[in-house]
């Protein structure tokens, strides 16, 4: 192994082995033995590694790529096999981790004050035929072994697209993030965000805004829709010490968005994502109640909403099938030679009386500048999150006895049969709703829900290789519409994180953060978090 020792894969080497050395009481023979296997893999690839000139790709759209997703744009992604490693460290003093060192992460965190893992992260894409005839195959294979995380060992990403033309077809789990959103500086979506460990599905879309024929260009489309499933059961029932949970739960995405743009100047979006859990077996104080109805005819009742039939459960009966909630969005742009200012509102809804806007003011508001040069200072954004109203204090679904329907006390993010919008414990939209993992494993239920939060943030450069953001909130939480809490509890949580990249160090990438909190939701926490990563380029 001296070829592997020289130079800058030393540093990864030994990274590598200390990780191996300090897991190897907690692993047992099977994952630890993969570790090693994983190791032999990557020096390998260390070996190929020819000069930067013969075999660098030449498009940054790689580079984007291998860092866990397939780019929103397709166009022109060029052939070539990458593959990137990365081992991430996080310790902390406090109650848990910092909240900004553990939320979205797509689930790659926990609640535990110390965690680490090794990541390998291979993305092969291959075009066949020219022009608008182009087939594009992208393959995604992403793994972890850790320590202190759900899992001691995971696949995070396994998934196939296919895009032909601008339509997309993408089967598996795969980092999806929220819509219009900065992925740096936001909170995060409310129905969908970077927050828990990708879902399972299979999704046709339009990924990329698409001209309306015969509108002349001012009017643009994107879309999709998908099936899918949650796999964290095991967790669940690990984690649920009230019992109250749902099993071989499915779930369903739809969401369609138009653009106005008759001057390059200004842009005006608006749309709608909405997403339903479905199926399952119910589980209450640990005994099973009863399932959902997930028959063919049950894919059509979730995609038109429509109330669930006779072999249904109760829920569904009075209602409609499934936990059905989402997104209104309105996003204005507007571009100068200087710069680029966005002001965005997410308003969110559970059911009918949140999508006819009977739960104002609730929603995420947001303004967003990016400057369009690379310095000291390159974004800045201010978001105000606000969910105190959820449509009342009081719910009552109307019957013979008292034939009135009070559509109120929506609960953001929990559920009577499906508990709560988790995957392993994260909350599926927005992380200031605080996650379940922060409940040491009594319940699934979102305790914080009724919230009044402002987020802070800024990114720029440094110097020309060292880039930064920054971010500062502070949130008010009252319970739930249920369960109010007695007494106000608050939250301020910060964070300072640096990216190093030198053209010089041929793909190496160095991150540290710190981070603090102050809080009696998420505790009184300090820590710091770094990552090193090597991107490896196949052609």
């Amino acid at each position: 192994m001296t070829w592997f020792l020289k130079g800058e894969n030393a540093c990864f080497f030994i990274t590598f082995v200390r990780f191996l050395i300090y897991n190897s009481k907690f692993m047992n023979k099977t994952k630890y033995y993969f570790s090693f296997l994983a190791l032999f893999f990557m020096g390998s690839l260390a070996a190929q590694n020819v000069s930067e000139n013969e075999n660098r790709l030449k498009n940054d759209t790689a580079r984007v790529a291998i860092c866990g997703f397939v780019p929103r744009q397709y166009n022109d992604v060029p052939d070539g096999f990458l593959v990137k490693a990365e081992t991430m460290g996080t310790f902390s003093d406090g109650d848990f981790a910092p909240f900004w060192l553990t939320n979205n992460q797509f689930g790659l965190g926990s609640a535990e004050t110390n965690k680490e893992y090794l990541r390998i992260n291979s993305l092969l894409n291959r075009n066949y035929g020219s022009g608008n005839s182009n087939v594009l195959l992208s393959v995604g294979i992403d793994m972890l072994v850790s320590h202190n995380l759900q899992s001691d060992f995971y696949f995070h990403q396994l998934y196939a697209d296919l895009k032909y033309k601008k339509a997309l077809l993408s089967v598996g789990a795969k980092e999806r993030y929220s819509l219009f959103k900065n992925k740096d500086l936001s909170t995060g979506g409310m129905t969908l965000s970077a927050n828990a460990r990708p879902i399972p599905q299979v999704e046709v879309s339009i990924p990329d805004f698409i001209t309306v024929p015969y509108t002349k260009g001012y009017l643009q489309f994107m879309g999709g829709l998908s099936y899918g499933w949650f796999g964290d059961d095991k967790f669940k029932r690990k984690n649920v010490d009230d019992g109250y949970y749902a099993e071989k739960v499915l779930y369903h995405r739809k969401y369609g968005f138009l653009k106005f743009e008759k001057v390059p100047e200004w842009s005006f979006i608006v749309g709608a994502e909405m997403d339903t859990q479905w199926g399952g077996h119910f589980y209450h104080a640990g005994e099973y109640w009863e399932k959902g109805s997930a028959k063919i005819g049950d894919f059509f009742k979730v995609l038109l909403p429509m109330k669930g039939g006779g072999d249904s459960n109760l829920t569904d009966r009075q209602n409609i099938v499934g936990n059905v909630y989402g997104s209104t969005h309105f996003i204005v742009s507007h571009k100068r030679k200087d710069f680029t200012v966005k002001a965005y509102h997410e308003h969110f809804f559970e059911d009918h009386s949140g999508l006819f806007f009977k739960n104002m003011p609730d929603g995420l508001y947001g303004i967003e500048v990016n400057l369009n040069k690379k310095g000291w200072l390159t974004g800045i954004l201010f978001e105000y999150l606000h969910t105190k109203d959820q449509s009342g204090p009081f719910l009552w679904d109307k019957n013979d006895a008292i034939p009135v329907q009070v559509s109120g006390g929506d609960n953001y993010y929990n559920h009577v049969d499906y508990a709560s919008l988790t995957n392993y414990g994260f909350v599926l939209g927005n992380p200031l709703l605080t996650s379940p993992i922060y409940n040491k494993g009594q319940s699934l239920t979102v305790y914080n829900t009724r919230l009044s939060s402002f987020n802070g943030g800024i990114s720029g450069y440094i110097i020309s290789d060292l880039k930064y953001r920054a971010l500062v909130t502070y949130s008010r939480s009252w319970g739930t519409p249920f369960v109010p809490s007695r007494s106000i509890r608050n939250q301020f949580s910060s964070m300072l994180e640096t990216v190093y990249t030198n053209r010089n160090l041929r793909d190496w990438t160095f991150s540290g953060a710190v981070a603090y909190d102050n809080s009696n939701m998420v505790g009184d926490n300090v820590g710091v978090q770094f990552k090193i990563s090597k991107l490896f380029r196949i052609q």
